[in-house]
């Protein structure tokens, strides 16, 4: 039996793929240590959706590669063989002793398991609920690493989920590549809204949150759903990569902007403070000064809470990889850190409007200075802020507490 060193790379969904297969090989005997020079087995799962990605990936494998010797071995599972090809890496990683691709748990095991090693938290858990994508954005590189869409089975979903939930986990992420397709391929309507209510009736405390939900497909339904299931915490965190229509054509993004702004007027109709979290891409093919200012003004008026940034990049075998004109590398990064710096003062002023409220935080542990510290129903795990809780005794990690917000920052907030 082998002593493993894991390392996890990439987003929620290779996380969730790669915590079932630490499940499988602890079953199997195999023990996981925390530094490498214990290890007989290196095992880098990794990502390979963008440049930055794939170069964090190939880092990982150079330095483990050094490492290993003639006594140790080192495995990569994950997108980066998914992507490029197992042959094709074998020529070019020479130091890599076994390539596996996506969902490497499949390769030891002939059913997906439901047990998982958590790697981050115990107190919460991403919950895959589809594999694969449809939609063909022209920057993607997911169809061809992932395949197509499929949902997986709702007895499943349900069976991982009571597992998790029996294992002390207090908030399922439910994560897709588009959570708003689900049961679309089996024909099914308003699939994720069937499955949320499957979900809460559930008898244990605890919420649910959506991460990855297609703009154009976020419609009323869902959106009621969301705000008036109590275990569904009021959170859309809504990818709209770009708001020029020229652009989000060239992107092959299929909404409008304009429509989806009237979207956030309704979520906040419903609930002011739900949460509304989004991405975008700068530097586009074709973004000019004109494009860019448009992107500007539409997250002035959408006044997301919390919004991650990303410059493009020219993805081998995409249709985006051809298009011109081309942004300068250096035009790309003054454009994201004027986004960033825009978005700050917007989370800045969405935080100051949640002082005096109520929030229920989920407790995930204690900071340096011995402050607990948790997630509220606004902030996702990893991307989002936090919340320090204002007491002088401590929450006990992995309680839920209510509180009044009392203070907020640029990405925090506190509350006693």
């Amino acid at each position: 039996m082998a002593k493993i060193y894991p390392v996890s790379l990439g987003c929620a969904k290779n996380k969730a793929d790669f915590e079932k297969l630490l499940y499988i090989l602890q079953k199997k005997g195999h023990e996981f240590v925390l530094f490498p020079e214990e290890a007989d087995i290196f095992w880098i799962n990794t990502c390979a959706f963008i440049r930055p990605a794939v170069e964090e990936a190939l880092d990982h494998i150079f330095e483990l590669g050094e490492l290993k010797g003639d006594s140790k071995k080192l495995i990569v599972s994950g997108c980066l063989p998914a992507r490029y090809g197992k042959e094709k890496l074998k020529e070019l990683l020479p130091e890599v002793d076994e390539f596996y691709g996506i969902e490497p748990f499949r390769i030891f095991s002939s059913t997906e398991p439901v047990g998982r090693i958590l790697s981050e938290s115990p107190f919460y858990a991403y919950l895959k609920i589809a594999e694969g994508c449809n939609k063909k954005c022209s920057y993607c590189t997911i169809p061809k690493i992932r395949g197509p869409f499929r949902s997986k089975p709702r007895r499943f979903i349900l069976k991982e989920a009571e597992y998790l939930l029996k294992s002390g986990v207090k908030e399922i992420i439910l994560v897709a590549q588009d959570l708003t397709s689900y049961g679309k391929d089996r024909g099914e309507k308003d699939g994720l809204v069937r499955l949320l209510n499957a979900l809460s009736n559930l008898p244990f405390k605890f919420r649910i949150r959506l991460l990855y939900l297609f703009p154009s497909a976020v419609n009323k339904t869902l959106v009621d759903e969301v705000i008036s299931n109590p275990k569904v915490v009021p959170y859309f965190d809504i990818p709209i990569q770009h708001s020029h229509p020229e652009i989000l054509k060239r992107m092959k993004r299929p909404f409008v902007a304009e429509k989806w702004l009237k979207t956030i007027e309704y979520i906040r109709k419903l609930n002011p403070f739900a949460g509304i979290r989004s991405t975008v891409i700068v530097g586009f093919p074709g973004e000019g000064e004109k494009e860019f200012l448009h992107l500007c003004e539409f997250l002035k008026e959408a006044k997301f809470d919390y919004l991650g940034v990303f410059i493009f990049y020219p993805e081998e075998g995409t249709l985006a990889e051809k298009l011109g004109p081309k942004v300068s590398y250096k035009e790309k990064i003054k454009r994201k850190q004027e986004i960033l710096r825009l978005q700050k003062e917007i989370t800045k002023e969405r935080l100051k409007l949640r002082v005096g409220q109520d929030e229920e935080i989920l407790i995930l542990g204690e900071d340096v200075r011995g402050r607990s510290w948790g997630i509220a129903s606004f902030q996702a795990p990893e991307v989002d802020g936090i919340t320090y809780i204002l007491a002088k005794k401590n929450a006990i990690p992995g309680e839920f507490v209510k509180i009044k917000i009392k203070k907020s920052g640029i990405f925090d907030i506190w509350g006693k």
